[in-house]
């Protein structure tokens, strides 16, 4: 039995890389491509699981835009947006996200959406910038302790390398930011605080293909999904049993039912 976990991102590359509406901007750091939408506060910021870019969300926007005004973009390495910082980790990706804000002059407080290894990103800018956080929604978020799972199974449910014919296909930012993975777990780990804002967790229930619901791996899978609602008291955890890893795209109404009880806490 052998499942890669977390490497779901060479079928969700072959579309377009901008939402309809959107533009570019520079920063100290680099380019970026992004899309402002939707009205109101507090400012609602999308990021993306490796390997997805900002359309990653198109299925899912108006459900946010509905809440109010909507953050989407490119990270840098995806078609149109650029970085002169060679390290593509967590905190360096945070820093450049929170730069973009500032020059958009996106004021916080900010609900940060993070899904996949966006969720790992956005828990580390809620540690780092506690005070522009008003509440954070991970989806199927990385867990940094995902590693772990590689000493399981003969190491069967891990990827130590992109295969290089993923590699023809995939960004340079997929390959650079896996490059930086264990570093960004690393840092995720050593998170020890987190802001009291509300926290939604949606996260997927369905079980892949040649797996037993009574398998240990699965199983801590789902308890690490768990763990993000310990972060803070006031939290919310949402399971699809029918969604796979991209919740957001297979039930978009479980974003409208996220939202609304963020914007009920606020």
């Amino acid at each position: 039995m052998k499942v890669i976990l977390l490497i779901s991102v060479l079928l969700t590359l072959l579309g377009c890389s901008s939402l309809p509406n959107a533009q570019k901007t520079s920063t100290q750091y680099g380019e970026y491509v992004y899309q402002l939408s939707g009205k109101g506060k507090p400012t609602i910021i999308l990021e993306t699981g490796m390997g997805d870019d900002m359309t990653a969300w198109q299925s899912t926007i108006e459900r946010f835009e509905e809440h109010s005004q909507v953050f989407a973009y490119n990270r840098a390495g995806f078609s149109g947006s650029t970085s002169k910082n060679e390290q593509r980790d967590g905190q360096t990706i945070v820093i450049e996200l929170r730069e973009l804000l500032r020059e958009l002059h996106l004021s916080p407080p900010y609900i940060l959406v993070g899904h996949s290894l966006g969720g790992l990103y956005m828990k580390l800018f809620a540690n780092t910038f506690s005070d522009e956080v008003a509440a954070v929604v991970f989806i199927d978020a990385t867990h940094h302790e995902m590693r772990e799972i590689c000493k399981t199974a003969d190491g069967e449910y891990c990827v130590n390398e992109i295969p290089w014919w993923a590699k023809i296909i995939l960004p340079d930012a997929v390959a650079n930011e896996y490059k930086q993975l264990d570093h960004s777990l690393e840092l995720s780990s050593n998170v020890k605080s987190f802001p009291t804002v509300p926290v939604v967790v949606l996260s997927a229930g369905k079980i892949p293909n040649g797996v037993e619901d009574t398998d240990k791996e699965w199983l801590d899978s789902q308890q690490w999904q768990k763990y993000f609602t310990t972060l803070s008291p006031v939290s919310k955890h949402i399971t699809c049993r029918s969604c796979g890893h991209h919740v957001h795209q297979n039930k978009p109404e479980l974003v409208t039912e996220a939202l609304d009880w963020v914007f009920e806490q606020l």
